[in-house]
């Protein structure tokens, strides 16, 4: 019966050995990268699925009740509703939910009820400002959405999509929407993995008249 190994069973065992150390971390590397790969694919297509929600919403809750354009506190008077005529900038005569006393915008933005039925419901004041898309909620990521209203584009000239929020109790024509989707606190990373961005106009409901077949 031997008691030692021959030369050859040595290095073949060395061989071996160093093989499998060399395979292994990289083998766990790949897979953390899959990993990555795929919270990053879920994160953004769950964020992409949240904006879709939102951009296909009434524009404020009076719209879920009327859908004319509603009376702001501080838009650009340009983009005001003749209520005589009917008529609005960028539309036409009747066509653009003018016609009656205009519903006001609400100025809050957020739920005024249980339900998600408008565009500023999706807001959340609890998702962290900072440029990091910062998580708060434990997770592996987090979405977190802010709606605000900022100032509304120029009615002539070349049009500028603004960003800077309004202030308190003010209503604009406009409200834009930002979705972030950042690493949470149960991931070894940070940062941002995406973001997305929309601007939403008080262009009420586009009503189509219809007549019956005869």
């Amino acid at each position: 019966m031997r008691k030692a190994l021959t030369l050859i069973e040595l290095i073949l065992s060395m061989m071996i050995i160093g093989i499998v150390f060399t395979v292994i971390p990289r083998l766990v590397q790949s897979m953390n990268q899959s990993a990555q790969v795929t919270v990053k694919e879920e994160a953004m297509y769950n964020a992409m699925t949240q904006m879709g929600q939102i951009i296909n919403l009434p524009w404020d809750n009076g719209n879920t009740q009327n859908p004319q354009i509603l009376s702001v506190t501080n838009g650009v008077t340009a983009y005001d509703c003749n209520t005589t005529s009917g008529y609005r900038i960028g539309g036409f005569i009747g066509g653009r939910n003018c016609i009656g006393t205009p519903l006001s915008a609400s100025t809050v933005i957020g739920r005024e009820d249980a339900e998600y039925n408008d565009v500023d419901d999706f807001h959340d004041a609890n998702i962290s400002a900072d440029k990091n898309c910062s998580g708060v909620v434990k997770g592996i990521y987090q979405i977190g959405t802010t709606i605000t209203y900022v100032d509304d584009p120029a009615s002539v000239g070349n049009a500028t999509l603004n960003t800077a929020p309004k202030a308190a109790n003010q209503s604009s024509n406009t409200k834009r929407v930002l979705v972030r989707v950042g690493y949470g606190p149960d991931s070894k990373l940070s940062g941002c993995i995406t973001s997305l961005e929309y601007h939403s106009f008080n262009i009420g409901h586009i009503q189509i008249n219809s007549r019956p077949w005869n």
